[in-house]
């Protein structure tokens, strides 16, 4: 009974999307909620990624476009783009403009196959339905839009 707990305990239930023919997922926890993509407002001085902000019933937040920062081929004429709005770790909050959310899948942490950069975006791969996923590290992602202002 205990082997079966601690199982149950390295599920992480995850949402996976596609940015170009690549797919990816972040644990569903850090994901406020999923709306369509609208016009953004440029923000000038931005880096590349950042396709713009956008207004959340008040709240201003800088959408990432995940194409452009995981240097993918984006599918600009997609209609079923979405932003996906995610609040990390530390409190900040931010959309990441994805072609398409696919589902919903539970991983155990264990299967996930750890990438050599400590640094980088993913944290790993991960096989769900023979499918390769690519585990998307969202601190790094939102981290690297805040810059020096994390604390």
């Amino acid at each position: 009974m205990t082997d079966e707990a601690g199982a149950d305990a390295k599920l992480v239930k995850m949402i996976v999307f596609a940015v170009g023919d690549q797919e990816y997922c972040i644990p569903i926890l850090s994901v406020r909620e999923i709306r369509r993509f609208e016009k953004t407002t440029a923000l000038p001085f931005a880096p590349h990624y950042v396709c713009g902000a956008i207004n959340l019933r008040g709240i201003i937040l800088t959408v990432i476009d995940l194409a452009v920062y995981l240097n993918v081929e984006p599918q600009a004429d997609n209609p079923r783009r979405v932003v996906i709005i995610v609040e990390s770790r530390n409190g900040t909050v931010c959309g990441l403009l994805v072609d398409r959310v696919i589902d919903m899948a539970n991983v155990n942490l264990s299967d996930i196959q750890a990438v050599a950069e400590e640094d980088s975006s993913l944290s790993g791969l991960v096989m769900i339905a023979d499918r390769m996923i690519g585990v998307l590290r969202l601190e790094v992602v939102v981290g690297q839009l805040v810059g020096g202002m994390i604390s």
